[in-house]
């Protein structure tokens, strides 16, 4: 007997992260879900589990708009363990998401899929979803990168004047600071062959960037054309897993095709190792052909992507 009602945080924390497990590439923790789960101000937000007889969380959909969305948009996750699948869970959960969000006056809902689980995907398209864009996930081992076929990048902008720095470096990082790299991730981001044409408000930005427990000032590295910021390279680190994160790169137009990428990416790689990462990860769009190609040089070994799936609602 399957029974469904809101999750708890208080209890459901560690249940949730069993099951978000199953969508990443890394497991999910129970931390990282009650930071996921925080409330925010003025945020409609539906989650609601499925329990089987033994009270053991085997479902959920959570309904919400992220930071980065269109207004109007909503993401909608479901996952459902894989025993329990091909009983009716996965269709009562979505059916119960979708009405949330039609209740809330939402135009369109997003949701994502391993590209290695096409009963998911098939799942999705049987209920109206379709496939937006796809993004491929990579993996670089640091413990055996060489580094050499890259370094004349670095040299050459050097050479050229270009000056690299941290934003460690820039101590205290004040919110004067803070606007200058949202502004540069702004530029580039709407500049990005896989940006959907939207990007979050400054005071959202900080709220999943700046107060995030992974956001460190000398994972935020900077390549500058005298005192103008031109392009940066974002890098996570996450010493529970010993593995860090290549979130963003990118570069201003007007300096692009001059090997900045490279440079930049491969202090990301240096700085992972100093901080003691075992590999480091990142992950393309498939519109974003150049930066693809990078990363492939780089030595970045594919892993299962992502197919992001939307779906409009009347």
């Amino acid at each position: 007997m399957i029974s469904f009602r809101p999750a708890d945080l208080t209890t459901d924390a560690p249940g949730l992260a069993c099951l978000l497990s199953l969508t990443t590439a890394e497991p999910v923790t129970v931390e990282q879900v009650r930071r996921r789960w925080q409330p925010t101000e003025g945020e409609a937000r539906f989650t609601n589990v499925a329990l089987n007889d033994q009270g053991q969380i085997v479902g959920l959909a959570d309904v919400g708009h992220e930071a980065w969305m269109k207004p109007g948009h909503v993401r909608l996750t479901l996952v459902v363990a894989p025993e329990w699948r091909n009983q009716g869970i996965g269709t009562r959960l979505f059916a119960d998401g979708v009405r949330f969000a039609q209740a809330q006056g939402a135009s369109r809902v997003e949701s994502a899929v391993r590209d290695n689980t096409p009963e998911a995907l098939r799942f999705a398209e049987q209920r109206g979803y379709r496939v937006d864009r796809h993004s491929f996930e990579s993996a670089l081992d640091l413990t055996s990168f060489d580094e050499r076929p890259f370094v004349s990048a670095l040299e050459r902008a050097r050479t050229a004047g270009l000056r690299f720095f941290s934003l460690a470096d820039l101590a205290p990082v004040t919110e004067q600071l803070e606007r200058r790299l949202y502004d540069l991730n702004r530029v580039t981001g709407l500049d990005n062959p896989g940006n959907n044409g939207f990007f979050s408000p400054y005071e959202e930005f900080r709220k999943f960037v700046f107060e995030t427990s992974w956001f460190r000032a000398d994972g935020q590295i900077l390549v500058a054309d005298g005192e103008q910021w031109v392009g940066l390279a974002a890098v996570a680190f996450y010493p529970e897993a010993h593995y860090a994160y290549n979130a963003f790169t990118g570069v201003e137009r007007a300096y692009r095709g001059r090997g900045l990428a490279y440079a930049l990416k491969l202090l990301a790689i240096r700085w992972a190792q100093q901080v003691g990462a075992r590999y480091i990860r990142t992950n393309n769009d498939s519109r974003n052909a150049p930066m693809l190609a990078i990363n492939r040089r780089l030595g970045y070994q594919p892993e299962p992507g992502t197919v992001y799936l939307v779906r409009d609602l009347g």
